[in-house]
């Protein structure tokens, strides 16, 4: 009786912990804040420039990070910023680069950075922030392995794209920002929903949209023209 009562309790915990590693997830975002809408055609046409396009990926929890952490970037990005180049009519041609977590001890490449801040007609430097509160995900977790999976847990990020225009003295001319929230719920009956609202998606969104609408008010309002 004693081997009974101890084998179906194991059988228990164990189809709880199967059912949770099967659980799955579907993704919603907020709309975008901050966005450009103004359909006016350009009245000029400006002479090209050169640009240089500065990326930083930053990634902080709240509440755990003090200060925010340097990242990689997403999947796919180059092809991001490819397709939002297009929004940009007077790049004659540019220059990349990405921050890495070292670059702090390696001073060849800051210096690689600055000449590239130099020696270009303006420089973009764009900011992609990723922020969650990390008590609140820490009590989401704890709350799902508590309930076994069974009550849909929502885990939120707040997507911060910051752009700055700069000339070649380092000097600042004109600041963008873009805003969107990503939740994330959490739970076994979302495993076959999952196809149809995955983060990857909505996270590239994210990304492209905010990239494209900000050199879209950058290329209409004429910022980087000499």
């Amino acid at each position: 009786m004693v081997r009974s009562g101890l084998f179906k309790t194991a059988t228990i915990i164990f189809a709880a912990i199967a059912l949770m590693l099967c659980s799955s997830c579907i993704s919603f975002r907020s709309e975008m804040a901050g966005m450009y809408s103004s359909d006016s055609p350009k009245t000029n046409e400006p002479a090209p420039v050169t640009v240089f396009f500065h990326f930083s990926h930053l990634e902080q929890e709240i509440g755990f990070d003090v200060v925010p952490k340097i990242v990689q970037p997403r999947r796919g990005f180059r092809d991001i910023f490819g397709e939002s180049m297009k929004q940009l009519t007077n790049v004659r041609s540019f220059a990349t680069f990405t921050d890495n977590d070292n670059d702090i001890d390696n001073v060849e490449r800051r210096k690689f950075r600055d000449s590239l801040k130099s020696t270009n007609d303006f420089t973009i430097h764009i900011t992609f922030r990723r922020e969650n509160s990390f008590a609140k995900h820490v009590l989401g977790t704890i709350f799902t392995w508590g309930m076994f999976d069974i009550v849909p847990i929502g885990y939120s990020w707040n997507y911060i794209v910051k752009a700055d225009v700069c000339n070649p003295a380092g000097k600042v001319i004109r600041s963008y920002s873009r805003t969107s929230d990503l939740t994330t719920w959490h739970n076994i009956i979302f495993l076959f929903v999952y196809p149809f609202y995955p983060s990857e998606m909505k996270i590239e969104e994210i990304y492209l949209e905010s990239m494209q609408n900000i050199f879209r008010q950058i290329d209409a309002e004429g910022v980087i023209t000499k």
